[in-house]
């Protein structure tokens, strides 16, 4: 899953780990991640004169929080494909 959130939305680059900045690790509370299988891709931020691109990513429970203030618990649950 993937999504673009706005920089004050997401912690200061310089407070996070090298896995978080790599995103080995939820940005937010610093699970290991399984890129591409349990994590929600936060978008790509580029190189700024100040720092390296960096790459958030969230577990779905901090991304569900946090991606979109005021609404936890309001999202609907996921539904599962049925196959023939």
């Amino acid at each position: 899953m993937s999504t673009q959130l706005e920089a004050d939305l997401l912690p200061a680059v310089e407070t996070l780990t090298a896995e978080q900045r790599r995103g080995a690790a939820c940005v937010w509370c610093a699970t290991t991640l399984q890129p591409g299988i349990d994590d929600v891709d936060l978008g790509a931020r580029p190189a700024t004169r100040t720092g390296p691109a960096w790459f958030p990513r969230a577990c779905p429970d901090c991304a569900h929080v946090h991606a979109a203030p005021g609404t936890e618990g309001s999202a609907p649950e996921p539904r599962l494909r049925r196959f023939c």
